[in-house]
């Protein structure tokens, strides 16, 4: 079954349930979301790093490189 077809038999019962399913539902889903945030996969030292790097180049505080440059310098070595 495609995922659209899925979506609208969702839909169907949800739109035709009582409260108890539309409590239980809901539950689900919030779990669900909450699991989402919380399941990254970098560590909290990570993210606070990726920030500080993030936060220098935005300032102009730190090199940054084009895709183009990049290539050029992953070739270069790769030559050696």
């Amino acid at each position: 079954m495609t995922a659209i077809k899925i979506r609208q038999k969702v839909h169907s019962i949800i739109d035709n349930s009582d409260d108890r399913i539309l409590k239980v539902v809901y539950a689900m889903l919030k779990e669900y979301a909450k699991a989402e945030v919380e399941s990254s996969i970098l560590s909290d030292e990570q993210k606070i790093e990726i920030d500080r790097r993030w936060n220098n180049h935005k300032n102009g505080k730190s090199k940054s490189y084009s895709i183009e440059e990049v290539n050029k310098f992953v070739a270069a070595r790769l030559k050696k």
